[in-house]
């Protein structure tokens, strides 16, 4: 194994990424909602809409893969209860792509050239646009909850399978 680095460091990318997804998903929401307060969208973002101007999201924001259970083309309710969720759950997801994001740079304690260069790169391809979407939905979710005069809610279980057999409409 010595001899093929890119297999080791193939189980050291696949570990970190088990490892970022565990940590994500063991989140409670509780947590995700006090982790809300520290990933807000800062003065500079303008309400997520800095992505809009410089990256043209809404362009192409729907077709990047998700592996949640919202559909983040259109929302499905406009109850406070779905609308905190998905917030909560696009709180999850922003975490679980950072610490991916992260996770390069531990792989990068270890590996030297070539792979100094190529794990950033992939890495970054491949989780800043999932944080771009995060932080640029969040803050329009957290506005249509504030207009229907709705605080956010806080599940203690999981509901999610609730949402996900609501009726298109």
């Amino acid at each position: 194994m010595r001899d093929n680095p890119q297999f080791i460091l193939f189980f050291v990318i696949v570990g970190l990424h088990i490892l970022a997804s565990c940590i994500s998903n063991s989140l409670s929401y509780s947590q995700l909602a006090s982790l809300r307060l520290h990933l807000a969208t800062q003065d500079w973002e303008d309400g997520g809409e800095i992505y809009h101007r410089l990256f043209l999201i809404r362009k192409w924001k729907d077709h990047v893969p998700t592996a949640g259970p919202f559909d983040k083309s259109r929302l499905r309710s406009l109850e406070g209860d779905y609308l905190s969720l998905f917030i909560l759950e696009t709180v999850r997801a922003e975490v679980a792509h950072t610490l991916c994001l992260a996770s390069c740079y531990l792989a990068l304690l270890v590996y030297t050239r070539p792979y100094s260069i190529c794990i950033p790169l992939f890495f970054t391809l491949i989780n800043l646009p999932c944080i771009m979407i995060q932080r640029y939905n969040r803050p329009r979710l957290e506005r249509v909850l504030k207009r229907r005069g709705t605080p956010l809610s806080i599940p203690q279980t999981q509901m999610v399978r609730r949402w996900r057999i609501l009726p298109r409409r």
